[in-house]
């Protein structure tokens, strides 16, 4: 087989490329690869270099693809997901170092609190399930990268947009939200709130670039309710955001099953019924759309039998109560 070419772009140059794809944002993406900025620029001019083609353009308020971009973002894709696919194919069937015929590999979003729930606990960390791997955590568009790379076998994640066709996403349950207040805040006193009685505090909320889907999901629900508090970026710890809440710098809402994590001068209350099936984050399945491993399926499937009891979590009734 004659190669094409001598010198061609690395694995690692294009997943770059398709960092910044993805999330229009050098440094999001430089967190997605877990690199900083200046090397990141460095493989995109390297790329451009190569091909004699921009594939981006950036200003200082705005990054964007360029026709050329799109296009290669599409091939790009395309080539890693196939190159991937082999991988896992050799390594199923000739992996002389390792006994994989039972490992599974198992992720879930760090936005909710899979200890409540004990199904889920139970089938992901079970040592003789996944073949003694840890559970990993991490937010949703990390944990879909990692499927995407073949570090992960299965990611339990929160809303996700535009997935690509490597993938498999299955629904398979979704957890309300709450408010998170401080304790003398007036709210505080309802068994229930809406957005109105939450006030003009500065509301701490997460980037759009760390969810995407959901974020524009949140802000349509503000916006049909005239909710336009002041937005301050919340911390990633969610101990620091319960800590920035006790100390009156703003309210939050996060998913009812947070509501196990305690904080004086912090109050969890839920939201109207109308209002808490609007704000909903929906809980997803993501697996690679060629999996064949007996091993997953079978985890796959299990989590579809529990997924109605999934997101049941034993404090869901005592959120007013337990958490002051």
């Amino acid at each position: 087989m004659r190669l094409l070419s001598r010198r061609l772009p690395s694995t690692r140059t294009l997943q770059c490329f398709l960092a910044v794809a993805q999330e229009l944002n050098f440094r999001s993406a430089a967190e997605l690869l877990h690199m900083t900025q200046p090397p990141l620029s460095r493989q995109i001019q390297g790329l451009e270099s190569y091909l004699g083609v921009q594939l981006i353009q950036r200003s200082t308020n705005r990054v964007t693809l360029t026709p050329a971009g799109e296009a290669f973002k599409i091939d790009a894709h395309e080539l890693l997901a196939e190159l991937n696919a082999a991988i896992e194919n050799l390594r199923s069937h000739f992996d002389d170092r390792h006994d994989t015929t039972s490992r599974v590999r198992i992720g879930v979003t760090s936005v909710v609190d899979h200890l409540l729930n004990p199904c889920l606990q139970a089938l992901a960390s079970n040592p003789e399930r996944i073949g003694g791997y840890p559970l990993e955590r991490a937010y949703s568009k990390h944990l879909v990268q990692r499927v995407i790379q073949n570090e992960l076998d299965i990611a339990i994640v929160g809303n996700i947009s535009d997935p690509p066709e490597s993938l498999t996403v299955e629904t398979i349950g979704c957890e309300p939200m709450i408010a998170v207040l401080p304790s003398d805040h007036p709210a505080a006193r309802e068994s229930a709130v809406c957005l109105k009685a939450l006030g003009q505090s500065p509301l701490l909320w997460f980037a759009r670039t760390d969810n995407p889907a959901f974020y524009d999901k949140c802000e349509t629900v503000f916006e049909v309710h005239s909710y336009r508090a002041q937005r301050r970026l919340e911390p990633k710890d969610f101990t620091l955001l319960l800590a920035s809440v006790a100390a009156g710098e703003g309210v939050a809402l996060c998913p009812k099953s947070m509501c196990g994590t305690s904080r004086v001068g912090v109050t969890y209350r839920l939201l109207e019924p109308g209002l808490e099936k609007l704000l909903t984050i929906d809980i997803h399945m993501v697996t690679r759309a060629r999996e064949t491993r007996a091993c997953v399926l079978e985890k796959m499937k299990a989590i579809r039998m529990r997924s109605p009891s999934l997101l049941s979590p034993p404090h869901a009734g005592k959120v007013g109560r337990a958490m002051r």
